[in-house]
């Protein structure tokens, strides 16, 4: 079990299933239209770093496949 965001976030990152996104990406749909192209590919979780318009990150797909859904509640994938 992880005990908090953050730890799941840096084992995601650690085993290769988190993407950082450093270039800028508009929250007006620019960051969904991404989300979902790489959550129906089976792709990693993404961390969009550079947020226009906005101070914070934004970290989502972590629940996009079987194998992370049983990764954050510690069950054998």
């Amino acid at each position: 079990m992880f005990k908090d965001l953050r730890e799941f976030i840096q084992a995601l990152e650690a085993r290769g299933d988190l993407v950082r996104v450093r270039a800028e990406v508009d929250p007006d749909q620019e960051i969904t239209i991404i989300q979902h192209k790489v959550l129906a590919a089976g792709g990693p979780a993404l961390l969009f770093e550079n947020v226009k318009g906005s101070p914070y990150r934004l970290v989502s797909n972590l629940f996009g496949s079987p194998e992370r859904v049983a990764m954050v509640f510690g069950l054998p994938e």
